[in-house]
């Protein structure tokens, strides 16, 4: 794990690691209370770059909330796993009428060029990974008395509404999230723009005032490069778990930077990013493929549903019409002949006197 070296060193103040198998290691944060989720303490602020944008005010939110995925183990609470892709934040979203909530997302879920985030196994986040939240107090600096209770988490994620959240612009990954005009129409609030800008002066993150406009503030966040990221500041020792970990670590995709040889150690990172691209598009066109037989066998499916539908409602049709007019029975059918026959031949056997001859 030295190609994490800066998050190693930059987060030991803060937390424990702790190996849970054989060369994977998450991180643990020090005294959170037991009402703590991820992307709890801080805000959201809308950036024209990158979507919304976690801001954080604890002291690891610069790494924990950017990069990678967190977990929460039974044995072990809440716990990070480290990645070296840059995000604004990695959450799913809900939202209905009246709230809006926000979940982190696991190590299972991948984001792709193409499909956007998808997952290695079926996942749906539990009640307690959600941060409820009523509009209005979307974008404002929350505390553990603003989220709703967990069972308003619970009705969120059986009848909330999402759409696609996360994209790709020039290798840019764009947290689209909520629309904007939604919150702030239903909370009756103003979300204002902020400017992303990267700066190199110290690890961290930071809201600054601009001189030149007292309202206007601008985002500055340090992002390593991958040297940085490489250079191991400081041996951070990890301490070994003594408790079994839920994670099914085969169903992770692990970082990138873990499968490069020593030969690949001084690649430009422009070269890596492109064979990264390239990894994720054979993925895509696995994936597309998939789709597109599922879609196959889908449509299939339903023109044989639709034949179905069709030939009931021919049988519906036709019961409707015999019951409109009905077929006699085949006796009243047969009575019927017998009587005009009886008839006949009481015609034959006493015909009727003409007219002329009972006046006589």
């Amino acid at each position: 794990m030295s190609q994490f070296g800066l998050f190693f060193s930059s987060l030991a103040p803060h937390g424990e690691w702790i190996e849970v198998e054989c060369g994977t290691r998450v991180w643990r944060p020090f005294h959170i209370p037991h009402e703590w989720h991820p992307y709890l303490i801080g805000r959201w602020v809308w950036t024209d770059e990158y979507g919304w944008y976690w801001m954080s005010n604890e002291s690891f939110g610069w790494i924990t909330y950017h990069y990678r995925r967190w977990y929460y183990d039974d044995n072990y609470g809440w716990v990070w796993m480290p990645d070296d892709v840059w995000a604004p934040a990695w959450v799913e979203w809900r939202y209905d009428e009246n709230y809006i909530g926000w979940a982190p997302l696991p190590p299972y879920a991948t984001l792709y060029m193409t499909f956007g985030i998808r997952f290695t196994t079926h996942w749906t986040a539990p009640a307690n990974y959600w941060n409820i939240v009523r509009y209005y107090r979307f974008g404002t600096i929350l505390r553990y008395r603003d989220t709703a209770p967990e069972e308003y988490a619970r009705r969120l994620i059986h009848t909330g509404r999402t759409n696609k959240q996360y994209g790709i612009d020039h290798e840019r990954i764009i947290n689209r999230g909520v629309d904007r005009t939604i919150i702030e129409h239903r909370g009756n609030i103003r979300l204002e723009r902020k400017e992303v800008r990267e700066f190199r002066e110290y690890a961290g993150e930071g809201i600054t005032r601009l001189y030149d406009n007292r309202r206007a503030e601008r985002i500055e966040v340090y992002r390593p490069t991958r040297d940085e990221s490489l250079h191991d500041a400081e041996h951070v020792e990890a301490r070994r778990g003594e408790r079994n970990f839920s994670l099914d670590l085969n169903k992770v995709e692990r970082p990138r930077i873990e499968s490069r040889s020593s030969s690949d150690e001084h690649t430009p990172r422009s070269g890596t990013r492109t064979a990264e691209l390239r990894h994720e598009s054979g993925i895509s066109r696995e994936m597309m493929q998939k789709e597109k037989s599922r879609d196959g066998t889908s449509r299939a499916q339903e023109q044989q549903s639709k034949r179905d539908r069709q030939e009931m409602r021919r049988e519906l049709i036709q019961r409707h019409e015999r019951r409109q007019n009905p077929v006699p029975p085949v006796f009243y059918k047969e009575q019927h002949q017998r009587i005009e026959r009886r008839r006949e031949n009481l015609r034959i056997t006493h015909p009727s006197k003409p007219t002329q001859g009972r006046q006589q």
